[in-house]
Parts: structure tokens; sequence; C-alpha cells
């Protein structure tokens, strides 16, 4: 019941126990007047819901208000070393690493210098009109990466800094190189569904990559869709974004 806590309880059992007359009146005008303040706080947690900037904080009220928020958690019977090696060996390389992130690189600095229509290379610097149509994509609330930067940080940015920020993706993409932050991700390992606590097979990584990454990719995007699109056939519904 919204707003019935131990204190409220304690005191219908005082009213209901009560022989009547002013012995009565005293504990339910005290249930009355704790009932009223837990409702105008009901009133205000409720009115200052907004979901227009972040919705995480407007979440966390709702299952405050809902009593959500106290989820019992198991302790997982696998260690996690034991999962980060069963997700490692899953995405070992079947040949040669060092020979397949050569041929890799090399096919990589060659694409970089085919000339386009709409530019002379797809490895032309951001425009500051790019920016905006990456960070519509992006939503706010989601999860952070390694470097501790919020989608908000970026989203509700003055203009100096998108600015800069948009230089300085363009020097990324100029330079072939990123911090070395953005190459590491947080692996949550994801149990699947029907299969067994104790086996490690029986878990699937989920990556949490750093937000200023995830924009540049989408603004990569933006360079690379109109060459690639009109090639792939109507039939092939993978790997489109």
């Amino acid at each position: 019941m919204p707003c019935w806590g131990k204190e409220c309880e304690t005191l219908y059992r005082s009213f209901t126990r009560a022989p009547g007359g002013t012995d009565s009146d005293r504990p339910a005008s005290s249930l009355l007047s704790r009932l009223r303040q837990k409702q105008e706080r009901w009133e205000e947690a409720v009115n200052s819901i907004d979901f227009s900037h972040s919705s995480r904080k407007a979440w966390r009220t709702i299952n405050k208000l809902t009593g959500r928020y106290g989820r019992s958690f198991h302790q997982c019977p696998v260690s996690a070393n034991s999962i980060g090696s069963q997700l490692v060996k899953n995405g070992a390389h079947k040949t040669d690493g060092c020979k397949s992130t050569r041929l890799v690189n090399k096919e990589l600095s060659d694409l970089w210098k085919i000339p386009t229509p709409e530019s002379p290379s797809i490895s032309d610097p951001f425009r500051p009109e790019e920016l905006p149509a990456a960070l519509r994509r992006l939503k706010p609330g989601k999860s952070l990466g390694l470097d501790s930067i919020f989608p908000e940080f970026i989203l509700h940015a003055g203009s100096a800094l998108k600015s800069w920020f948009c230089d300085f993706l363009s020097s990324c993409m100029c330079q072939l190189k990123i911090p070395k932050i953005w190459r590491r991700a947080l692996v949550a390992a994801i149990l699947k569904p029907e299969k067994p606590l104790e086996d490690p097979k029986s878990y699937r990584p989920i990556s949490l990559l750093c937000v200023p990454f995830k924009i540049l990719e989408r603004l990569i995007y933006a360079h690379v869709d109109p060459i690639i699109n009109p090639l792939l056939p109507r039939e092939q519904a993978g790997f489109r974004l």
C-alpha cells in the first residue's frame, strides 16, 4: 500500500485495539497526520520525475516508489576467471593472429586512399554539421565505458567543447590512431537462457565501449555508408545499421 509503513501499521493497531472515545481518537489523528505527510512527499517525488534529459534518475525514483529496487541477487557459482578464460578462448583467432592483423592493416591503409564522388577520401576531416547527426543517435542513460564519460557529458556540452571534440575525432581519423583506453571495454558475462550456471560456456559477453568511441564509429559510418550500401544486395538484411 503506498505510503504505508511500520509506523502507520503500529498506529493502526493502536486505533483498532483502543476501547473508544478519546483513547481511539489520538492514534487515529496521528495516523491521518502521518499519511498526509507521506502523501505530500509522494506527490513531490512523482512531480519531480523528468525524462527530458536523463531517464536514469527518473527510473530510480520509480523503482523506489514501486518497491522494485530491493532485488536479491544470487552469487554466481562460476568464478570470473573461468568465465573470462572461456570468453578469451571463444574470441581467439583460428589462424595466425599477427598475419591476419598485418593483412587487415594493409587493406585498411589502401582503402583510405580510394577517392569517392562525394569527397577526395573517406578519411576527410569531419565537418561540424556531422557531429549533431551522430549525437542524435546517442541515447542518454546508457552505461559508460572505462573512461567514465557519460553520454550526457557530450550531449549537453557547449558549442566550444563540441567544436574541439569534432576536431579531435578528425585527428584520430586522419592519423589512424585512437586513445588506448578506447581499445578496451568493460565486459559483462550474461547467462544464456536455460543454460546451467556451473558451466563457463553458458555465458555470453556484453562489451561496454567508451562513449566517445561510439560517436567516432557513427561518424565513420556516415562516411562509409554512401559507398558500401549501394553495393549490398537487397536480400542482405544483416550487417546493416
